[in-house]
């Protein structure tokens, strides 16, 4: 018998590894990404065959550089597998619409899948190697095991709590022991730390100024905001002393200007501070740099900075979290801060006590040169020991060489399968045939720049993320021929959650039709289209987009191109409907007239429908095709006489002379066909125009039409402030810093109510108003625009206000009416004796109550979350509260409404006796009865009552990382405009029928204690 046994050549071919993640490993935003990279590099050099598999995902757009330098035009290859040469690696690469992971469709994923199928049966490689926690990347593992191939996974955060994602993994890296010993005591598995990849030639520089404080990637997790109060600390008191930022992922600008708005005078620029843009060349910010500060907020792996700050020997200033002191050992000082700084969303505020340690630091390793270059030794001492990238590649080797020689590459995988494979079936991949998607195409328009001068297009919607539009209800719009579904701009009208609309498709030209099926923002009706009211004749045509009411003209009066297209096919019966016969039209905002039907009976049989339009949007043809098209002389003469006037032509369309593929090489388009004409209201009318409607309007053209200008001059008109900046949203003006008075603002943005969970409430909002038609809007705000993981509902009690403040409930009510409940009094309740509690109360249907009254506002977004997580979590908690900050008209009056000494938790028996002080405004409570006894009733003040209550049922507990809510003194409040000898008669009234409440019960001592109260505040009183 003859044995087959391994030729030379396969014994000593290079142990072959693949790299497997849709995230691409050229990200320069992503320091995972830049480590992985770093670490195949090694590998390389040190004889792996390595192949790399990967999509256009990046942690930011700003990482995308060196991809772009390959591949300048991504858009021209999506849905494709491309290439990207990087020295001694190839990366391939699927070509997705967007660089978010969280936007990879599901044709991307099967696109990628197939590859990643395909690589591991055609390269066969002895290890798998990956990271991410996502539905595909744990088919990663599952096929690699399915094969018999070990599979390892690069661990370098301190996210994964949930054991599935190691399930098939056989070897666990991460960057350091902290995160290593982290998990093990955690979860149980055992992770071998290798530590960072730096190359020097990228990050090591050459010469040292070492003369500036460096920051990199200004983000809340990595510290920023502690970052900004101690760059505004030296600027005033240290101007000598230069800050460098480097920008990764993050926005300098947006983070300066939350952090310092959080501290009461927001800035749009430090004096102190230089920004450097996102390198992958960091050695010129490390060869300014004299000291690395890295205040790192979240859980920190290790920190890829301070490696490369130790490397330079730059002394760095951390804080004491996760891997950090482990990677500056004793070149550098740890900071230990309050634990409110450690919690999302990262934005707690340091006193100034708390950030001295911090500024100490700073100066004297400025100031103190011996001082300093004692911790520069240590730096480069820990950078040679440490961090070289000879150590970590050993350490890297060695962790891989148990799985490599195993050479599971040399073995048929179909053996394996089959063992594992219930039916005993196996099967080889074969390549992949790349198709593609074009279904969301549309969606997408990051590729492409608006120019000054240039057209905008007309299937983009002209959206910024800087500027925040406040629409009050649906925009509804008319659209006779579908053109808005056709140009896949309805679909992208769909996602901002502003428009309703009607569409119409005469020639049956929408093709998925189905799709919009039950969509409470687009009715579709196919066989239907505007009119006179009267049964006509649709005319079909051989093409489809030639099919009209209107008869096509005879041939011989038509250019060539239009012979065929417009030959009849049949005459079909059809029915037209008149404007203002449609029942169910609240308003028409905008209405669409294509040029195909009798645009001028339309607007005759639509006149009372159309006296308050905001904009009629019709295209007039200026090479006829059919019988009796629209004129722009008749359109514009019925305009004048009802209210509109020109404002412009749109989407003109041009055809060319040249053959086609000669056009496609120089485009020359002379003749001109077509065009949209837009009317708007005359200037008579549009003097008379509400806010709410010049809001509208503005947002329609500025969106829809990139009529920036115009939309400027309405908005001017609403309010100048929001009218600047919406210019500055735009990028037309340079951001203003704001002034020094400056409140904090309510919570926002505002969460459209499609991005509000659904489901039945588990925590409710009540909030009471009369007359607050000028706060009203600021409350409602702060509870809109609340982050939750949970539905809940708000139950604003309006009682019967005479100002317009049931207008403006309505209006919201209308934008989100899963989520607000309205209740509007015709007759004044609290005159009557009956207090909103009384009323919304039994209305709840949460487990969880939390208020608002309608001249407060709450200023954190998350809120809501965070009390609702701590009493899920604590159930002998009854009540969770924050602190607020008092305002009046001129600003702010006091940082802190309450007193030093009662920002603190109160003990169930100091909230029966009332010996605490928790904010109306600020709390939310567990709803543990859902009516007031009979004695609340008699009383004006009815929060004590309520809060005595709710101690017979727990403690309550003060939440110090909430934003301070706001508090508004105002002449008309119930409570703060009355002086105090008032107060003390309140609160003896109060206090009486509270012991009264407890004697019922027979609950001596409470009610026995409260009489005593009592008579105490009417003494002060002097009666």
């Amino acid at each position: 018998m003859v044995k087959n046994t391994p030729s030379s050549a396969t014994q000593k071919r290079k142990p072959r590894l693949l790299w497997a993640n849709p995230f691409c490993l050229l990200d320069t935003s992503s320091g995972a990404s830049m480590t992985v990279r770093q670490m195949l590099l090694q590998l390389v050099a040190q004889g792996y065959e390595i192949q790399v598999l990967g999509a256009t995902v990046f942690d930011n757009p700003k990482g995308m550089g060196k991809l772009k330098e390959q591949y300048p035009d991504l858009s021209a290859h999506h849905h494709q597998l491309i290439e990207a040469e990087d020295g001694p690696l190839t990366h391939k690469l699927v070509v997705s619409y967007s660089h978010n992971r969280n936007h990879f469709t599901t044709h991307e994923e099967g696109l990628w899948y197939s590859q990643y199928l395909y690589m591991l049966d055609s390269f066969k490689p002895d290890i798998v190697w990956f990271y991410g926690g996502q539905t595909l990347d744990m088919l990663i593992a599952d096929e690699a095991r399915d094969r018999g191939i070990p599979v390892a996974f690069y661990l370098a955060n301190g996210n994964y709590k949930s054991p599935r994602w190691c399930r098939d993994v056989d070897l666990i890296l991460t960057d350091s022991q902290a995160t290593a010993d982290m998990y093990r005591k955690a979860i149980g598995f055992v992770a071998k730390p290798v530590g960072k990849f730096i190359a020097p030639e990228s990050f090591i520089a050459e010469h040292h100024e070492r003369k500036r404080l460096l920051f990199v990637n200004p983000s809340w997790q990595k510290g920023v905001s502690v970052f900004v109060q101690l760059a505004e600390i030296l600027e005033r008191e240290r101007p000598d002393i230069e800050l460098e930022v480097v920008e990764a992922r993050a926005d300098w600008q947006a983070v300066l200007r939350e952090t310092t708005r959080n501290m009461g005078q927001q800035r749009s620029s430090l004096s102190n501070v230089t920004i450097t843009a996102n390198t992958s060349d960091m050695r010129a910010p490390y060869s300014r740099a004299r000291v690395l500060v890295a205040p790192s907020l979240w859980w920190e792996s290790s920190g890829r900075v301070l490696a490369e700050a130790m490397l330079n020997g730059i002394p760095a200033l951390i804080t004491n979290r996760g891997g950090m002191p482990e990677m500056v050992d004793n070149a550098g000082i740890a900071f230990d801060f309050p634990d409110a700084c450690y919690e999302e969303p990262y934005q707690h505020l340091l006193s100034d006590e708390e950030l001295q340690p911090l500024v100490e630091s700073v100066i004297r390793l400025f100031d103190d040169e011996a001082f300093y270059q004692e911790y520069v030794a240590r730096a480069w001492q820990v950078g040679e020991e440490k961090h070289h990238i000879d150590r970590a590649t050993e350490r890297l080797l060695a962790a891989l060489s148990p799985l490599a020689q195993l050479r599971v590459g040399n073995k048929e995988f179909a053996i394996t399968q089959k063992k594992h494979h219930r039916q005993r079936l196996t099967s080889r991949a074969i390549k992949p045939e790349f198709k593609v998607d074009n279904s969301l195409q549309h969606l997408f328009n990051h590729q492409s720049v608006h120019q000054p001068g240039q057209a905008p297009q007309v299937n983009k919607l002209w959206l910024v993320d800087d500027f925040t539009w406040q629409i009050k209800g649906k925009i509804v719009v008319l659209d006779n021929r579908a053109s808005l579904i056709k140009s896949g701009l309805a679909d992208q009208m769909i996602t901002t959650g502003a428009f309703g609309i009607v569409a119409f498709d005469p020639a049956s030209e929408i093709k998925d039709a189905k799709k919009y099926e039950g969509s409470d923002t687009v009715q579709l009706f196919q066989h239907a289209l505007l009119g006179d009211g009267k049964a006509t004749t649709l005319h079909a045509c051989v093409a489809p987009e030639m099919t009209s009411t209107l008869a096509p003209l005879p041939a011989e009066k038509l250019p060539k191109r239009h012979h065929l297209g417009t030959q009849a096919l049949a005459e079909l019966p059809i029915s037209t409907i008149a404007l203002d016969s449609i029942s169910g039209l609240d308003s028409l905002d905008w209405l669409i007239l294509d040029e195909l039907s009798d645009s001028m009976a339309i607007l005759e049989h639509g006149k009372k429908s159309l006296v308050d339009t905001l904009l009629i949007q019709a295209s007039v043809p200026f090479q006829l095709t059919h019988e009796k098209q629209p004129s722009l002389a008749e359109l514009q003469h019925w305009a004048s006489r009802n209210g509109f006037r020109f404002y412009r032509m749109h989407n003109i369309q041009h055809y060319s002379h040249l053959p086609e593929n000669l056009n496609a090489v120089s485009p020359c388009a002379t003749e001109q066909e077509s065009a949209d004409v837009l009317f708007l209201p005359s200037h008579e009318r549009m003097a008379e125009l509400n806010d709410k409607d010049k809001t509208r309007l503005a947002f329609i053209m500025s969106t829809c039409f990139g009529a920036h200008d115009i939309a400027f001059e309405l908005m001017a008109d609403v309010s100048q402030e929001k009218a600047l900046e919406f210019l500055e949203g735009q990028k037309l003006l340079p951001k203003a810093s704001a002034p020094k008075s400056q409140l904090p603002l309510p919570a926002g943005p505002p969460i459209p109510q499609v991005e509000h969970v659904k489901g039945e409430p588990v925590v409710s909002v009540i909030c009471s108003t009369y007359n607050h038609v000028n706060y009203i809007e600021d409350a409602i705000k702060g509870i809109i625009a609340q982050k939750t993981d949970f539905p809940f509902e708000l139950i604003i009690h309006d009682d019967a206000s005479t100002d317009g403040t049931q207008e403006i409930i309505r209006n919201y009510a209308e934008e989100y009416p899963e989520l607000i409940r309205p209740i509007f009094q015709e007759i004044n309740q609290y005159s009557q004796n009956k207090k909103p509690m009384d009323i919304c109360l039994p209305l709840t249907k949460g487990k969880y109550v939390a208020i608002c009254e309608g001249d407060d506002y709450w200023t954190d977004p998350s809120k809501l979350k965070v009390q609702f997580k701590y009493m899920e979590n604590n159930p002998k908690c009854v009540i969770t509260h924050h602190n607020a900050f008092v305002f009046n008209e001129n600003g702010l009056v006091r940082d802190s409404k309450l007193p030093e000494h009662m920002i603190k938790s109160f003990s169930k028996n100091e909230l029966l006796k009332n010996n605490c002080f928790v904010l109306t405004l600020s709390m939310m409570f567990r709803k543990v009865f859902d009516k007031f006894p009979k004695e609340k009733g008699t009383v004006v003040n009815g929060d004590n009552f309520l809060i005595s209550m709710l101690g017979l049922y727990g403690e309550s507990v003060f939440i110090k990382d909430i934003k301070p809510a706001a508090y508004r003194l105002h002449a008309d409040s119930t409570w703060s405009s009355k002086n105090e000898n008032q107060k003390r008669k309140i609160l003896s009234n109060s206090f009486y029928w509270i012991g009264k409440y407890h004697e019922r019960k027979s609950r001596k001592e409470l009610s026995d204690y409260y009489f005593k109260e009592s008579r105490n505040f009417l003494q002060e009183n002097g009666n």
